[in-house]
């Protein structure tokens, strides 16, 4: 795919979420589950149209759809069980369902499950963490990789770095080869703070392979 149509579907993805109300976290669930990749930059050019027609073919939700979908997501977030979703919507609300909140009720609600702090699953942890990990360094590096996990900025800084290493065409050998060579360990996840700034910087600083093309 050329760079120019390739910038064109991802914008056009960009607003067929928007029109769907789906958040960052929401697309980039789908990739994961769809194809096993965090970032549509990761995507082939076969899968990227498949995500873009599919986007398109879903019909545009009413605005109660949207919050339904946005709570169900924040609910899986949190880990909260169906007991607990009913226990919180009778207390507040009186009401047993979140289909018979009315809008106002509904964003309130979803408000509310966005204010509350992210519960890692020990699921998740596993399926983040394995990407360049070595799997003897687990026990040892564990409470710091959860702690950095839920750093907010992390998962920005990793997107920025698997769309860098895209660009740079590395393979997933290449990265855990780089921050063993630069910084003795096998995963981004066991980088301090700086390190991965580091790191990402000199991704960026690397010339794009495809411009002598």
């Amino acid at each position: 795919m050329e760079l120019v149509n390739f910038t064109e579907v991802i914008f056009q993805t960009d607003v067929e979420m928007q029109r769907l109300g789906w958040t960052t976290d929401q697309g980039r669930e789908h990739l994961i589950e769809t194809y096993g990749k965090r970032s549509r930059f990761l995507l082939t050019d076969e899968q990227l149209h498949e995500f873009l027609q599919y986007l398109v073919s879903q019909p545009t939700p009413t605005l109660h759809e949207v919050l339904i979908a946005k709570t169900n997501f924040e609910i899986k977030r949190l880990w909260w069980t169906e007991e607990e979703v009913w226990e919180h919507l009778k207390k507040t609300y009186g009401k047993r369902s979140r289909t018979l909140l009315t809008e106002v009720e509904l964003l309130d609600f979803f408000q509310y499950l966005v204010s509350l702090p992210t519960i890692e699953s020990s699921t998740d942890f596993d399926a983040e963490y394995e990407e360049f990990q070595d799997f003897s360094t687990y026990s040892e590096e564990s409470d710091k990789v959860i702690t950095r996990i839920s750093s907010e900025d992390l998962s920005q800084i990793l997107d920025k770095t698997d769309c860098e290493m895209q660009r740079l065409g590395w393979t997933t050998e290449q990265g855990p080869e780089h921050l063993i060579k630069t910084y003795e360990k096998r995963s981004r996840f066991l980088l301090t703070d700086e390190e991965l700034h580091e790191f990402l910087q000199y991704l960026q600083s690397q010339p794009d392979p495809r411009a002598g093309f």
